[in-house]
C-alpha cells in the first residue's frame, strides 16, 4: 500500500507526553520525508504552534489548526466560515458556567505551573498555546459531560468536543473539513493514512483510507475503537506507537 498523504494529530499521537518529537519518531518522519510523503498535522494547537511544527517536519508545509478552524498551505491561510472568534466563545462558556455553578478553567487562565505540568509547555511555547483565535480549550469537572452538552446545545453555531486533557469549545468545524481539500492539493496516488488518539480526531480518521488509533497511557480510547471498527491500533502509546504503526505501513508498501 503506497501512502499518498499522512494526516496526524500532534499531542498524544506524534509527540511524546512532554510535547517533544522522540528520536524514533523523528527517524520515521525522516523516512517519510525521503519518500516524498506529505505529513499533515491535524491539531488543536494555534496557527503559530502549527507553523513551528511544519518547520520541524519539513514535509509538505500543510496543516490544520485550532480543531479545523483553519488550515495553512503554501498558498496562504484559509479560515472556515463556521469559525467563531474566541472572544464570543469565552462569553458562551461564561454563560454556561455561571447558572450551573460549573468550574470551567480555560487554558489561557490556567496557572503556568499547572500548564507546564500537564503539557510540558512553558515560556514562549506556553504563550503561543494561549494565543487562541478560534478555539477555546478548557478543563471541566469530571462527570458533568451531560450538563455541558445540554447547556452548550442551546447556543447556535458552537459545539464542544473532547480532546486529550482539554475540552474544546468552537464553532461547528472539524479537523476532517480539510481532508478533501488537502487530498486535492497534493493529488498523489495511493492511500491516505490518519493517526489520532482522542475523540476530536474521530471524524478525520473516518475520512481517510487507513485510520490508526494511537493508545494513551490507559489504552486506546474506547469511543474511537467503537466508532472506527476498521481502524488499526498502534502497538504503543505516543510517538513510539506512531512510529511503529507508520513503519509497519511503509513495510507493507515495500513488500
Amino acid at each position: 500500500m503506497k501512502i499518498s498523504v499522512l494526516f496526524t494529530d500532534l499531542d498524544g499521537t506524534l509527540l511524546e507526553p512532554d510535547g517533544r518529537l522522540g528520536p524514533r519518531t523523528a527517524a520515521t518522519v525522516a523516512r517519510l520525508r525521503a519518500l516524498g510523503v506529505p505529513i499533515v498535522p491535524m491539531t488543536s494547537k494555534t496557527e503559530s504552534e502549527l507553523r513551528a511544527w511544519l518547520q520541524v517536519l519539513g514535509a509538505g508545509g500543510v496543516g490544520v489548526f485550532e480543531n479545523g478552524a483553519g488550515f495553512v498551505t503554501p498558498r496562504g491561510v484559509e479560515i472556515l466560515p463556521t469559525a467563531v472568534p474566541v472572544a464570543l466563545l469565552r462569553q458562551v462558556l461564561a454563560s454556561v458556567a455561571l447558572p450551573r455553578g460549573l468550574e470551567l478553567v480555560t487554558l489561557r487562565d490556567l496557572p503556568a505551573e499547572r500548564l507546564a505540568a500537564m503539557t510540558g509547555l512553558a515560556g514562549d511555547a506556553a504563550d503561543r498555546a494561549r494565543a487562541r483565535v478560534w478555539d477555546l480549550p478548557f478543563l471541566a469537572p469530571g462527570g458533568r459531560e451531560d450538563v455541558l452538552a445540554e447547556e452548550i446545545g442551546g447556543f447556535p453555531g458552537v459545539q464542544i468536543v473532547r480532546g486529550g486533557a482539554f475540552w474544546h469549545l468552537s464553532g461547528r468545524h472539524d479537523k476532517a473539513d480539510a481532508v478533501p481539500r488537502v487530498r486535492e492539493l497534493f493529488a498523489r496516488p495511493g492511500s491516505t493514512v490518519g493517526l489520532g488518539d482522542a475523540p476530536n480526531d474521530a471524524r478525520f480518521l473516518a475520512a481517510v483510507d487507513v485510520p490508526v488509533i494511537v493508545p494513551g497511557a490507559a489504552g486506546p480510547h474506547e469511543g474511537l475503537v467503537a466508532g472506527l471498527p476498521r481502524a488499526r491500533l498502534a502497538p504503543a502509546q505516543g510517538g513510539g506507537g506512531w512510529a511503529a504503526a507508520v513503519d509497519a505501513l511503509l513495510e507493507d508498501a515495500a513488500a
